[in-house]
This record gives structure tokens, sequence and C-alpha cells, in this order.
């Protein structure tokens, strides 16, 4: 099965925001602000500037993604902007584009996941392949997503 896909500036700050928004750095901003919040709250003897003290790191680490993600998003030398072409076989898959090709073994791929109308790959050395949904026609959605279940036991993000 062959893929050609790139995806639009569009996709990619979607995609980007929803990585941001799901990672661990965020969680851990989030559970230590409502800790600080529900201690400040039940505790009226703390002044109440706890508050904005708990929702100052959630607070710079969203704009600060946001404005990061925007930033990168107008960079038009961004590999995802470019075709890149997936070649899928029982060996893995060949990744090419103007810039290079590389084979990746279907070994060196720890799962997949649908995000957002994007398909990503994540591989073992943390890097990510990131498949535009509208690369594909209608009858391969699940031609692919068969392939992929075949070849990577694990299912999504190898959990």
């Amino acid at each position: 099965m062959m893929i050609e896909s790139s995806l639009t500036r569009q996709e990619f700050v979607r995609y980007s925001l929803k990585r941001h928004f799901t990672r661990l750095t965020f969680y851990l901003y989030a559970s230590v602000c409502a800790v600080i919040a529900a201690f400040t709250y039940f505790n009226p003897q703390v002044s109440r500037l706890l508050y904005l003290a708990a929702v100052l790191p959630v607070l710079a680490y969203s704009i600060g993604g946001w404005l990061a993600v925007l930033r990168r998003s107008r960079d038009e030398h961004l590999p995802v902007y470019l075709p890149i072409r997936y070649t899928f076989s029982k060996n893995g898959v060949e990744v090419s584009s103007r810039l290079g090709r590389s084979v990746v073994p279907w070994s060196d791929i720890k799962g997949w996941e649908k995000l957002l109308e994007v398909y990503e790959l994540a591989l073992q050395n943390g890097q990510v392949l990131v498949i535009a949904q509208r690369a594909l026609a209608a009858r391969q959605l699940s031609e692919f997503e068969e392939l992929l279940r075949k070849h990577v036991p694990l299912g999504p993000k190898g959990r």
C-alpha cells in the first residue's frame, strides 16, 4: 500500500496542540494547580493570592505552548508540509520525500493512534510518522487500519 501525504497548516496546529495538552507535564501542572486551589479554598487562613500562584504555571504552560505551536506552524520548510510518500510492505514502511528516503522496519514502530483526522505512528526512538486521513480514500481506511493492527500488535501508542 502506498500513501502520499502532507499536512496543512491547520492540521499541523490542531495535531501539535493536541500533543502539547496531552503531555505528562500539563497533567502535572494541572494536578498541582488543583491541589493548591483546593487547599486554599478549604483553608480560610491562607491568602487568596495562592489561587494566583496555583494558576500561573498552568497558564504559562498553556500560553507558551500555544504561541510556540503557532510560531512553528508558520515555518514553510517543515517536513510535514512536504509531500511524503509512505510505502507499506511486509518488511516495514519506506518513507520518501525530496529530502531523502528511509526504511522503518515494523519492529521500530511501537504503536499507532488516530488523532484528529491524523494517523500517528510512534517510533521506538520517540519520533512520529504523521499521515493525514484525507490522503486515504474511504475504501482504504479499514484496509490501512487492519495493516497497522497486523504489524503493530500493541495497538495505539504501544499500550
